[in-house]
This record gives C-alpha cells, structure tokens and sequence, in this order.
C-alpha cells in the first residue's frame, strides 16, 4: 500500500496591472505509464546561452530509469545514478533509491535550451509495483559557474490550506469514508495484479488522517486509488473524505516525519511528526556540531548549513566542554539536525499488509489482536481499547508502556515461525518480514496521534521523562537489522546499502522518539552498545563519517539512565562498565568516524567527554560498584565492543594522554582505576 501520492500549473499574479505567470510547485508526476507534465519557461538570448544543466531536486525517484526528463525537443533522458550528478551527502547512500528526496545535476548539450520559449517535460516510465509517481519540488537551468537562471519569484508553493474536497457533498464524503474501509483492492497497477485482503486503511491510519496530516493533495488521492485498482470517481470520494477531517495538517509528503532542526520543540506537539523539513538536513555532519554544543543558530542560517559555509568547527573550540557529555543532563536530540535524511512517509508505509503476507496465521495471532482484538488478551486489553477506556475513566495511561511492550514481545513471537536460525532469505520474505515491521510503526504512529500520547511524557515514565516522547521502542524494532534481515540482494533495497541505511534510519529515529527516558535497565529499552555498533555498519557502505551524530548517540547512551540511582542498583543504576565509554574518541577502530574533526577539536571533545564520565563516576565510591555478595552479570558485550564498553579503562591512560588529554585528568583517571582494581581483587571479582 505504500507509494506516492495535485496537478501543478502556472497561477497568474496580478501587480501594478502587470499578469506575471509563476511556475507552481511541486511538480506531480502521478498516475499510469507514460504520464507527463510539461512546464515552459521564457529565456532571453545571454540566460539561454549560458544554460550547461538542469538542477532537480526530486522526490520519489526510487530505481533507475523510473523517470525521464525531455527538454525541448531534445532526446528523453532516463534519470539514473549514471546519468545524473548526486549532490552529496545523498549520493554515498545510494544515490536514487537510497533517500527519499535527491538533488541532482544533469549536463545539457550545448544548445538545448533556446532563445525564447522553452518546454521542459517529465514523464513516469513506468511502475515496478509500487510507485505511481513522483514529485518535482523545484528546478531551474544552472549556468557553468552553477549560477540559476529562474529567479526565485518566479515560482510559487502550492498552499494545501487553499484545498477543498473535490466532491464538497455529504454523501461523496460518506462514501469515501466507506470506501477507505472496505473497497476491495489489486496489489498494483501492474497487468493481472491480484486481490488483496487489505483495505486502505489497513496499512494507512485506520480514519486516514496521515493523508491529511502530511497532505497529500487530491490528485495524488486519486492516483493512488486508480493504482489500486479503484475508479477516478472513487478515487475523489476518498479524496473528498481525507479532505473533510477536523485535524491539523503541517506535514508534506516529502518532508521526512521527526526529521531534527532547531526550533521543534517551540512547534505545538501536534506538529512534531511533520518535522524540521528538508531543509534541515544537512549537507555536513560536522556542520551539526554547533547544535551539539548547544549553539542553536537561527533559521535564516539553514541555507548557509545546507551549503556548508557555517562557523568552522575550530571556532567553537571556547564552547565545547564536559556539560554537553554530563550523564546526569538530558541532550535533546529533536533539536540538533543530522545529514541522515529520515524515510519519507511513504517508505513508513508497508508494501505488503500481514494478513496478505501470512493469511490467518496473522489474523488469528495475539499479535493482531494486541492491537485491535474484540476481547481480552492474556491479562490485558488490547492497545485500542484500553486507549479509548483511558480517555474515559481516570485517565490512568501507565499501563500503555507495558501494553506496548507487550505488543512487541507479541510481534518477535510471531516472527519466529519465518525467520530462525535456519531461515533463507529471498526478496519476498524480506518483503513479507520488513512489511511487518513498517505495519507495526504505522498503527502506533496512528495510536500516538489519535490518543494525543506524544505530549504525555511525566504521565507515562514520571517526572524524569522527556515532555515529547513515543511510549515504545518500535521504531528501533523497525530497523532490518532487528530482524538478521541480511544485507545483500535479499536485504531491504536489494542491497547491503540501502539494508543498513533502513536500519540506520529508524534507529536514528529511535533516539529522536524515545531514548529511554532515563529508564534504563539491562539492555532495555534501547541496546545502546547494538545500536552505536551499526554506526560501523553503515560507515562501511557510505564512507561517509558522521562523528556528531554518533556523539549525539553516545551522550544519550550516557544520560540513560536515572540520575538518582547509582551503581549499587544492579539493573537500573549508573553502571559505566555496561555503557559506552570515553575509548570510543581514542579507539584505533572508531578513528575513520572521528576523522573529518580537526584534531584540536577531537582533543577537546575527548578530553571533555572522558571529564563529563568521570565526574559521574566520582558520585559514587568504589564500593558501590563492588558491593560484598554482587552476583555476576549474565550479559557480556560482543567482542567487536570490547574496545568502547566492558571496564579498565584506565588502562587506556596512555592513549588518552597521546590524544591531548590534559595529565590532571589522565592522574584521576588512574586514581580511581587503582581504588576499582584493589577492591575487585580483594573481594576477588573475576
């Protein structure tokens, strides 16, 4: 069910009696094979001549030749990662069909664009069963310098607040409505596609507010419908109905949801999952350490970040210092932007609905029913229902948390019929397996929105909770990575690339929804020592280091748990040998992610971090961590994460003063080694 989801054209604008025509944006390329859309632009001799390439920033492009591009009467040229230039930090992961919105460069021949009038036009190949179309959301001609042609105003951003329901009629609205439920539907568009058990919304939100909530214009209504295998007049009753909800709508389809940038948090509650927007996703990692460092620029800056032309990083060397790493504060990650672009809606959503991928064994398990059942399961109601009993009786909604939870535990029983030690992956498990995850992430994101449960933080964990938070680690337990889904050509995106940046993706995501609260116990809620190890991962597909980022993931590892509790309490306390460690800036390994740093700044951040970690550990004495009796603990960490969690870290005194720590802090960092390793010996701990 997932995919691409109003036609664009030129609006005339009247001024001082003068009709201006405007290129209206975005540009849709929806519907069957072969649909174009066309727009003409007029150029005086020095633009035209001038003119080298064509600039597009696109959305939707997921697989080679999906779309071509025609300027004039020149040649169609199929848009692939061999025939157009990928603005990075896109193109080291992946190019087209890695994010979802590209920016790219295509090379005109000398004189394709003439004097006067000129048409450029956008076709839509064809599906491969799962795109209907795509979406241009802005352009321009680029000169040799890389100078654009069209002015800014000569463009104008279609408004969905100017939207009205195509068929205004009660009765259109109503039967849109039933037909979101119960039409029957084909998987695709392509030739003989077969029923499908699943209704729209099945696989959308069940009252389908995410169409509205991230506005998906009429005209992609009716696309998707008509790919569905549902009539255009069906197609605007559901349409007119999406239209009709009395809900807010800040989001766009190509805006990734939860995507971080500075000022969120000062957006209502109901407009987080629209996110920062495009804009806030940054050409640079490291342009993203100023944010770190709690330096938030303005918004007039997002232009200067997106091209890198910020403050060096060596300017803010005055600023970095152990407050931004102090386990016991509590980094807001929704604040500070990343180059990582989050999935767009679309890719949210399954391709596959669970009753279509496994038939009843889906429809009669717990799983299913945990989330909308007709009866109690085990000791507890089902999600929905104790959801809506909670807006009506006292308003107790603790146990949600342990109701998701359990939703979770329900969704890993069920996956270990298709997938075990023994399993063999193909493209179609792979397809049914991640689906089922992506279902399971749309009907909470549904829950979260519908029941208002974002803002609802100190009611759900206390008052050490964020005020914006999920109740859940779904979006962790989305990533390809939690189900062994292996990269490769079984892997999700048909390659190792795309299979770890899903995975980093929604573990991304994880951090920004809910980093645990401060509720840390044993491995739970968030693997932190799991999740940072796949930074690897992914830097060995993408080459593309990301040093803040994993910072931001490391000083939310640290903050995990509740500052009030100390290491005396085994599963919940502050327990440094079972976090990350300050080894991480000096380990030999984790070197390549660090690299773009300068190196003053990598000594001030190490030498700040590894202060920050020994401040807390100073909180408490020795025989708090070795208390007489301590039981040993059942949960080694991985050989691989030997080098960055597991104690003695002391014994990388050396390495830590080779990296310019200063010999104060390498002196009580051996010290407190010492006073750890006298008692563990005496009380002879192994």
């Amino acid at each position: 069910m997932a995919g691409l989801f109003v036609a664009a054209a030129t609006i005339s604008i009247r001024s001082a009696s003068i009709t201006t025509d405007r290129i209206l944006l975005p540009i849709e390329v929806l519907g069957s094979d072969g649909t174009t859309v066309s727009r003409t632009v007029t150029l005086h001799a020095e633009e035209s001549e001038s003119v080298r390439s064509l600039w597009l920033q696109i959305h939707g492009v997921r697989y080679a030749d999906q779309a071509s591009v025609q300027v004039n009467a020149g040649a169609w040229i199929p848009l692939s990662n061999n025939t157009v230039t990928i603005a990075e930090p896109a193109k080291s992961f992946g190019g087209i069909g890695g994010f979802a919105t590209l920016v790219m460069t295509l090379s005109l021949p000398n004189g394709t664009v003439a004097n006067g009038d000129n048409t450029i036009r956008f076709r839509f190949n064809q599906t491969d069963g799962v795109a209907s179309g795509y979406r241009v959301l802005a352009w321009n001609f680029l000169t040799v310098d890389g100078r654009k042609i069209i002015p800014p105003e000569d463009f104008a951003k279609d408004a969905p607040e100017t939207w009205t329901p195509p068929l205004p009629d009660a009765a259109s609205i109503l039967a849109g409505h039933e037909l979101w439920q119960s039409a029957p539907l084909v998987a695709s568009s392509l030739p003989k596609s077969p029923r499908i058990q699943a209704h729209c919304a099945d696989c959308h939100a069940q009252d389908g507010r995410d169409l509205k909530y991230f506005n998906f214009s009429n005209g992609s209504i009716v696309a998707r419908s008509r790919f569905h295998g549902l009539s255009t007049l069906q197609g605007q009753q559901i349409a007119s109905y999406i239209r009709s909800l009395p809900l807010p709508n800040p989001g766009r389809p190509w805006n990734p949801p939860y995507q971080p940038g500075p000022g969120l948090d000062e957006q209502p509650v109901s407009s987080w999952a629209a996110g920062a927007g495009l804009d806030w996703v940054l050409s640079r990692d490291i342009d993203a350490l100023p944010f770190l460092l709690r330096q938030h620029g303005a918004r007039s800056t997002a232009a200067a970040n997106s091209s890198g032309n910020v403050s060096g990083p060596r300017e803010l060397l005055g600023q970095i210092s152990p407050d931004t790493f102090r386990p016991d504060g509590n980094l807001n990650p929704r604040e500070i932007p990343i180059e990582l672009q989050l999935p767009d809606w679309s890719h949210w959503l399954p391709r596959v609905h669970p009753k279509d991928a496994w038939g009843p064994a889906f429809t009669q398990s717990e799983f299913a029913a945990l989330y909308a059942g007709k009866r109690k399961i085990g000791a507890g109601a089902p999600l929905r229902t104790l959801l809506e009993n909670a807006k009506t009786t006292d308003n107790n909604i603790r146990p949600v948390v342990t109701s998701f939870t359990h939703w979770s535990q329900s969704r890993r029983n069920f996956l270990r019929r298709p997938v075990n030690a023994r399993t063999v992956w193909s493209p179609s498990l792979t397809n049914n397996v991640y689906s089922t995850q992506l279902w399971q992430l749309v009907k909470t994101w549904e829950m979260m929105q519908e029941f208002g449960l974002e803002g609802r933080g100190p009611d759900l964990y206390g008052l050490t909770a964020d005020s914006r938070t999920w109740c859940n680690t779904i979006p962790s337990e989305t990533a390809p990575a939690e189900v062994f889904i292996p990269d490769g050509v079984a892997g999700v995106g048909g390659s190792a690339l795309t299979n770890e940046y899903f995975s980093a993706a929604w573990y991304e995501l994880q951090i920004v929804l809910n980093s645990g609260n401060h509720q840390h116990q044993d491995r739970s809620p968030v693997d932190w020592k799991y999740l940072i190890g796949r930074f690897l991962d992914l830097y060995g597909q993408t080459h593309q280091p990301e040093p803040t980022r994993l910072l931001v993931a490391v000083t939310k590892a640290l903050q995990s748990t509740d500052p009030h509790l100390g290491p005396d309490n085994l599963q919940k306390g502050w327990r440094p040998d079972e976090n990350i460690d300050p080894r991480i800036m000096i380990s030999p390994v984790w070197e390549p992610i660090f690299k773009p740093l300068p190196i003053e700044v990598h000594q001030a951040l190490t030498a700040s971090l590894l202060a920050a970690w020994m401040d807390k550990n100073r909180q408490y004495s020795v025989a708090q961590y070795l208390p007489i009796g301590l039981l040993p603990r059942a949960y080694t960490a991985p050989s691989a994460y030997g080098n960055i969690s597991g104690g003695r870290v002391w014994e990388a005194a050396q390495r830590f003063r080779d990296a310019g720590v200063r010999d104060e802090l390498i002196e009580s960092l051996l010290q407190w080694g010492a006073a750890f390793t006298d008692r563990a010996e005496r009380l002879q701990y192994h």
